[in-house]
């Protein structure tokens, strides 16, 4: 493996960390450049007097009823780096472990010299991907159901696999990997 490479892969994704941070906080601060809400037609609707239990109705109502883009910043459990470095001898790591209903952002960085335009396919999440020579390309999944599901590089033969285990066991306790004795 290349170590200039590689330091200059992560410098990249701290740089698109620090992009995306920039870019949420400057979407959630209101700006004020000349925007102005006319209240005039609906100060008939305002001085009607509701009954409590209708207000809370509509309340419940809008909290259900969130859209795609609420439900990414209202996310619990943030999203997770994992990085896939694809080299002469294959990738590494050639396993990940994942956990079922979790949000992974999979950073793929191609460091082969010798095939510098390969292709990386995850077929079991529809992301297939041309990965260059030094260059990042970024994805995001969300495994729904538990197993275990391969990449590969076609070009190169290369294979890997992502095991997804639910989310209330660990892999540890799934013993996935794991050999039976020899003999007991």
């Amino acid at each position: 493996m290349n170590t200039p490479i590689f330091i200059r892969a992560m410098k990249y994704i701290r740089i698109f960390r620090i992009s995306l941070w920039v870019t949420v906080s400057l979407m959630t601060v209101p700006t004020h450049a000349g925007w102005s809400v006319d209240f005039s037609r609906r100060q008939e609707q305002m001085n009607k007097e509701r009954p409590l239990d209708a207000d809370l109705s509509v309340v419940t109502k809008k909290t259900e009823e969130k859209g795609v883009f609420e439900r990414v910043f209202d996310s619990v459990v943030p999203t997770q780096d994992l990085v896939i470095i694809n080299t002469e001898q294959g990738f590494i790591p050639a396993t990940l472990r994942v956990k079922e209903g979790a949000q992974y952002r999979i950073v793929v960085v191609n460091v082969n010299e010798k095939a510098r335009n390969v292709s990386f396919v995850l077929d079991a999440f529809s992301e297939h991907h041309a990965t260059f020579y030094g260059k990042i390309k970024s994805f995001f999944i969300s495994p729904k159901k538990e197993g275990v599901y391969t990449f590969m590089s076609p070009e190169t033969s290369a294979q890997g696999r992502i095991i997804v285990y639910p989310s209330a066991g660990s892999p540890q306790l799934l013993n996935i990997d794991a050999r039976a004795p020899a003999s007991e």
